[in-house]
């Protein structure tokens, strides 16, 4: 009868307990807000989406857990909510900072490309190489710098994808320019 008691009383101290429990609303707001703020971090939404899925998740699954009252559950998640968005903002920064500066890096070479070109260009407009529509090589240059400016402009807007997009347009421009003058130059000097 005793034993009984006491299992009666360690019954209803479980329950009392356990409608005592309160929801880890300090957790589940700070779960939010880190979620929120990598929502609104343009870094995140290009170079992080994959992770900012995964935190919302967690964030959505906290949610259900807390409505279903299943609190020790739902603090966990939002631990890995908070976590998860802190790992997306520190992903998208690094990524970000990778994009730049292959961004740097492709304009850089596609200025230096066009310089190349240029004096390649300049060469042929004084030796006038017979088969060699100058003019129309020129007109492809002048087309390849108007989009030379607009990488240049997209990298200084820090639109680093579309700098890096243009960059490679320009180069394959020129590599053509280029390869059309030595080509002719190479029929050119079998013909002599």
């Amino acid at each position: 009868m005793i034993k009984l008691r006491h299992i009666f009383f360690a019954l209803v101290t479980a329950v009392v307990l356990a409608g005592c429990v309160e929801p880890p609303v300090e957790e589940m707001n700070n779960a939010i807000a880190a979620v929120s703020r990598a929502e609104n971090d343009p870094d995140v939404v290009n170079y992080a989406a994959n992770a900012l899925a995964r935190a919302r998740e967690a964030l959505s699954q906290m949610q259900a857990e807390a409505d279903a009252k299943r609190y020790d559950a739902a603090k966990r998640l939002a631990a890995d909510a908070q976590t998860l968005a802190e790992k997306a903002l520190s992903d998208s920064r690094a990524a970000a900072l990778r994009v730049r500066e292959e961004a740097e890096s492709a304009v850089r070479a596609m200025q230096n490309a066009i310089t190349e070109t240029d004096q390649t260009l300049a060469n042929a407009r004084r030796s006038r190489p017979a088969g060699v529509d100058v003019n129309r090589l020129e007109q492809d240059f002048a087309a390849a710098r108007a989009t030379a400016d607009q990488a240049v402009i997209a990298q200084t807007e820090s639109r680093y994808r579309e700098a890096i997009e243009k960059s490679q347009t320009v180069r394959s421009s020129l590599s053509a320019i280029t390869s059309s003058l030595s080509q002719t130059v190479i029929a050119a000097s079998r013909k002599k």
